[in-house]
């Protein structure tokens, strides 16, 4: 878990997000399969993506955490889900065939529909086919508290009303007798539906909400002797999944939607045999108990097999201070922003198409993420491995916002900003990847005190590091990181 939650993890917002979006449509996705609204399940999701890709094409904008492109892609989003579930609604009441035609219909237009926006969009390509593998991309702090708050407001109605959904969905006459109308029950679990869809496939793409819908509710269904029993169930394999699918794609390098619906998948093929197994012994409280007991071990042993099987550990290893001195007593390390001596920008592209297009014609400014960046985020947590006590990356990108000309100037802004401990300067001198995988790599690092402007340590990086995985600029830092720090601290 340290690796997903630690100071060093550039993901954090999005595995948050993921685990939230698995939450609640595993909890939602109990009544989607229990009311066989399945194909609805399918449906909707993809409406939302045809919205999110027809809003691309008429503003311009593109899907950029944080900025104007989320809310214009979430306004497109919630549009289209609503829309769609309007649709549907209304056609099932007026036409005479059946309701899955209908459903069939929505999903192959949307599915079309979305082909076609992206294909005659020439900002969102790159951002829709991400989203549409199920990519789940990093969350600006403001989107992520806002995906929380609406999904704690459905999950709160979802509980405070699940008596009324429930009499609606299995007992319409009863509810009639005792004064609660279905309908209204209804439009509210619609509603949440909707609301879940449009915010889950843009967090997260509609392969993800389509698999937490469906996965995790047919798994726990399989082995619940209840209702609150298949959904605790079901809620505790989507966190399950949600967060062992995202370490699972971010060690092997895989998509990680698809990875966590498929181990989705696998609980659902275990809850299947378990199934099996009871029905040919007596249908007895114990022998039910012992299958969701098996099913819960299995979701389990499946993260912890595949997580074997990729050398995952849960908890990186500690490792030596090397040649660093001890801190201990001096107080924790303030890592300074990397100075950039290599001559080229060395700005990392932000997968917004329409940034893309403004940088190209010199719209560029100093909030810009640069490898420097990403290396100083890096050096928070090799720090943090090697028992460094170390402050928080984004508290010392507030404390020192400016790049240090050199360790002395280093000192003096930190002294000037209040700091009394260390500051780690680091300059990075040449950072140059060739076709054939090799990184070569010239980075410079400095402990100051700046109390006294004294040099406590230096080290440097220089010998160049294999990233024959690496496709991006961010994924050569991840990939080089722990090789070009291991240089630079040295070993005892």
């Amino acid at each position: 878990m340290e690796m997903l939650f630690g100071p060093g993890m550039l993901f954090r917002n999005a595995v948050l997000g993921g685990l939230v979006v698995a939450l609640v449509c595993s909890l939602l996705g109990v009544y989607v399969v229990l009311r066989r609204l399945v194909l609805l399940g399918v449906a909707l999701p993809q409406a939302g993506a045809a919205g999110i890709a027809a809003a691309f094409w008429l503003t311009g904008h593109s899907h950029a955490p944080g900025g104007g492109g989320h809310t214009i892609a979430l306004l497109g989003s919630l549009a289209s889900t609503f829309g769609a579930l309007a649709l549907l609604v209304a056609g099932q009441r007026l036409a005479r065939s059946p309701a899955e035609w209908g459903v069939g219909a929505l999903f192959a237009i949307a599915s079309a529909a979305t082909v076609l926006f992206v294909a005659i969009d020439p900002t969102g390509d790159l951002e829709m086919t991400n989203l549409l593998r199920g990519e789940l991309l990093s969350l600006a702090d403001r989107d992520l508290v806002v995906l929380t708050a609406v999904s704690a407001v459905v999950l709160l109605l979802f509980l405070a009303f699940r008596r009324e959904i429930l009499l609606a969905s299995f007992d319409r006459e009863f509810a009639r007798t005792i004064g609660r109308e279905p309908g209204r029950a209804d439009a509210l679990l619609f509603a949440l539906f909707g609301v879940t869809i449009a915010l889950g496939v843009l967090d997260a793409g509609p392969l993800v909400v389509f698999g937490f819908l469906v996965m995790p509710a047919l798994a726990a269904l399989r082995v619940a002797p209840s209702l609150g029993a298949a959904l605790a169930i079901s809620a505790l394999i989507g966190t399950v999944c949600s967060v062992s699918g995202f370490a699972l794609a971010y060690r092997a390098d895989l998509p990680t939607g698809p990875t966590s619906v498929a181990l989705a998948a696998g609980c659902w093929l275990a809850a299947s045999g378990a199934g099996r197994l009871w029905r040919r012994v007596r249908q007895s409280a114990a022998s039910r108990a012992a299958a969701t007991a098996l099913v819960l071990v299995a979701a389990l042993g499946l993260t912890s097999g595949c997580s074997s099987f990729f050398g995952l550990k849960p908890k990186e290893e500690p490792l030596s201070r090397g040649t660093l001195p001890d801190l201990a007593a001096r107080g924790p390390v303030v890592v300074s922003r990397f100075r950039n001596d290599t001559g080229n920008s060395l700005r990392i592209p932000s997968g917004n198409p329409l940034r893309e297009m403004e940088v190209a014609i010199g719209a560029v400014d100093a909030r810009e993420w640069r490898v420097t960046d990403a290396l100083q985020q890096r050096a928070v947590h090799e720090l943090a491995r090697r028992g460094v006590a170390v402050i928080d990356f984004e508290a010392a990108r507030t404390a020192m916002p400016d790049v240090p000309t050199d360790p002395a100037n280093a000192a003096r802004s930190a002294k000037a900003a209040g700091i009394r401990t260390p500051v780690l300067y680091g300059d990075l001198r040449r950072f140059t990847a060739s076709e054939d995988g090799i990184l070569t790599v010239k980075l410079d690092l400095t402990l100051v005190d700046p109390e006294s402007g004294d040099v406590l340590w230096s080290g440097k990086a220089e010998r160049p590091v294999a990233i024959k995985s690496a496709l991006t600029s961010q994924e050569v830092v991840l990939d080089a990181g722990p090789a070009i720090f291991e240089q630079a601290f040295g070993n005892d």
